[in-house]
């Protein structure tokens, strides 16, 4: 027979009460600000789909031959 200690976890009802908060805090935004958002992480996600585009072309005209790193 083992006796082994029970797991402790840590508290997470803090974080867990702040993402709460947040839902409600975009819940209460006009359909305009959603928007704006949104446009925003677009615009901060554009250069990251640009660099996978061109990792994706690059292996593309290495062909299947080419030794994969």
């Amino acid at each position: 027979m083992s006796h082994r200690k029970p797991t402790v976890y840590p508290d997470v009802s803090d974080i867990l009460a702040r993402k709460a908060e947040g839902r409600r805090e975009l819940a209460g935004r006009s359909f305009g600000e959603k928007i704006a958002m949104m446009e925003k992480l677009r615009e901060r996600l554009a250069p990251l789909k640009r660099a996978r585009e061109q990792r994706r072309e690059a292996k593309r005209s290495r062909g299947p031959s080419a030794p994969r790193r």
